[in-house]
């Protein structure tokens, strides 16, 4: 990436838009992104229902496609997962 992804937060929800020169992801790039910043917001959120609940990431590319997740599908070494 040339450009850094805008990210947005709000409560449990995340959502990281990738520039638009943004190749496609692979299906394991996208759920390490999901997982990476679901993790990291749940670290760094000292709202304790947030952080006791799931996160949700919203992640969208150029041309439109789109992808959604949840920190619940993900392995965890905060224990949230």
């Amino acid at each position: 990436m040339r450009e850094a992804p805008t990210v947005r937060t709000d409560g449990g929800r995340l959502s990281i838009e990738l520039p638009g020169l943004t190749e496609p992801l692979t299906g394991t790039a996208l759920a390490q992104l999901i997982c990476t910043a679901a993790d990291a917001r749940l670290v760094e959120t000292p709202d304790a229902d947030t952080a006791s609940t799931h996160v949700t990431v919203t992640v969208t590319g150029p041309g439109g496609w789109r992808a959604e997740d949840s920190s619940a599908t993900c392995p965890s070494v905060t224990g949230a997962g």
